[in-house]
């Protein structure tokens, strides 16, 4: 071994990493930054864009109690049932109907022209797969979302008593 080699390994490893510079005060400006820029973002976003409510989707919303074909085929049921009428000009895609905030249901073929859905409210389940039991809970909100022409989405919010 060398007189070189031997200085070397008399020595302490030389860090390879850098050593940080933020000061205490930096790394909380940094924070705040990080915090307040999307929410930032969000605010003029909401401002600009307005709420997704604001475009009305053009349809009449009722509750009602009617007969409805039964599962088997033959004859029919009088059940709880949830009334949409398209009321536009134009088919509707993309129909999420919810109850409460918590029942959903999507449907993959558009509400066509003038078109009546009549929905049983048994049919509803929550995102756990939980139905909806009709007459256990009131129905206080139903909420119906589908795309406008222009690829917009319009919400119509229909509150009971």
């Amino acid at each position: 071994m060398t007189e070189s080699q031997s200085n070397l390994a008399d020595q302490p490893p030389r860090k390879i990493a850098p050593n940080p510079k933020l000061s205490g005060l930096g790394l909380t400006l940094a924070l705040l930054a990080v915090c307040l820029f999307p929410l930032a973002g969000l605010s003029l976003y909401a401002t600009f864009y307005g709420r997704a409510a604001s475009r009305s989707l053009p349809v009449e919303v009722s509750l009602d109690r009617r007969t409805v074909v039964a599962p088997n085929g033959q004859g029919g049921l009088l059940t709880d049932v949830v009334v949409i009428i398209n009321t536009a000009d134009h088919d509707i895609p993309n129909l999420t109907v919810n109850l409460n905030g918590q029942y959903f249901l999507y449907r993959d073929s558009p509400l066509q022209k003038g078109e009546t859905l009549v929905l049983p409210q048994s049919i509803f389940m929550t995102k756990a797969n939980q139905r909806f039991v009709p007459g256990r809970y009131p129905i206080t909100e139903v909420t119906v979302t589908g795309r406008l022409p222009s690829n917009a989405r319009g919400v119509t919010e229909v509150h009971f008593e």
